[in-house]
């Protein structure tokens, strides 16, 4: 859960990453200006993220090869083989 500090308050405790676990909005003037969050906190968003794109890519694969195969453009998996031999060489 996000919690709310000063600047003065956020400056003050930047020598401990606790204070900033589960991410803080650092104010000035009663208005959010920076939002802080812990390293490990900030690598799994940066994981999520790209296994979310990662999903994203794959299911507009998924559609774009149903397409493919929807308007007779498929192959067999013998066909398929064979290009990948040859595209191999």
């Amino acid at each position: 859960m996000s919690q709310t500090m000063s600047q003065k308050l956020a400056r003050d405790s930047l020598g401990n990453a606790e204070t900033f676990a589960g991410g803080v909005y650092v104010t000035k003037n009663g208005v959010a200006e920076l939002f802080i969050q812990t390293a490990a906190e900030r690598d799994v968003e940066l994981r999520e993220m790209q296994e979310e794109r990662n999903i994203n890519a794959l299911f507009k694969l998924a559609t774009l090869a149903k397409k493919e195969i929807e308007d007779g453009k498929g192959m067999t998996p013998d066909e398929a083989r064979r290009k990948l031999r040859e595209a191999r060489k």
